[in-house]
């Protein structure tokens, strides 16, 4: 059979159903899904982003009618330090990723163009989706005991005196789960592409 030249080397000339040859297109996803891909990127950066200022922002210190100080540090809870780092780690690898993003909307040769690359994009998408719901979750568990108290532990209500602190850490828990959702969208991205270079393999 007849070969084909291509910026990739040389290989029998095989179309699909369309008439495009599959090896036209070795290691390149479709400009789409870069390009969403990016945009998810970026919203995922902002919103871990905000819930990392949020929550280093939210201790508060006020003063009872007694005089005596109350105070409420994030750095108090082993599930705020955790949310704050699983956010951390969230952000940065999304600033990566759309970098590695938009260098495939300008050359359609991003990560999601290779199959092994979308394969790891793909897994490190979910794990670090997990990593971020479980501190969300966690940092979660100990707001709602600080907003709702726990009577049959003897542990009152702390949101009626420090406000301002647990307004914060709500609007924390709220840009983490847009993170989430965002993040769980780019694995549903990268699986996408995963679908369309298996129809398209080319090597």
């Amino acid at each position: 059979m007849a070969t084909t030249a291509t910026p990739y080397g040389t290989k029998a000339g095989y179309t699909d159903g369309a008439g495009v040859p599959y090896d036209e297109a070795p290691r390149r996803a479709h400009r789409a899904h870069h390009c969403v891909d990016f945009i998810l990127r970026v919203l995922t950066a902002l919103a871990t982003g905000a819930a990392i200022i949020t929550i280093l922002k939210s201790n508060e210190t006020t003063y009872l009618p007694n005089g005596a100080a109350a105070r409420a540090r994030w750095n108090d809870f082993g599930a705020f330090k955790w949310f704050l780092l699983a956010n951390a780690i969230v952000c940065a690898y999304a600033i990566l990723a759309a970098l590695a993003s938009l260098i495939g909307v300008c050359t359609r040769r991003g990560p999601l163009s290779s199959r092994p690359i979308a394969w790891l994009t793909f897994l490190v998408d979910f794990l670090l989706a997990n990593a971020l719901m479980s501190a969300a979750a966690s940092a979660t568990t100990i707001a709602w005991i600080g907003y709702k108290g726990q009577a049959n532990s003897g542990w009152a209500s702390q949101c009626g005196v420090v406000k301002g602190f647990c307004r914060r850490v709500g609007g924390a828990l709220i840009a983490s789960y847009a993170g989430w959702v965002f993040l769980a969208l780019s694995t549903i991205v990268a699986a996408s592409a995963l679908h369309k270079l298996r129809r398209r393999t080319a090597y």
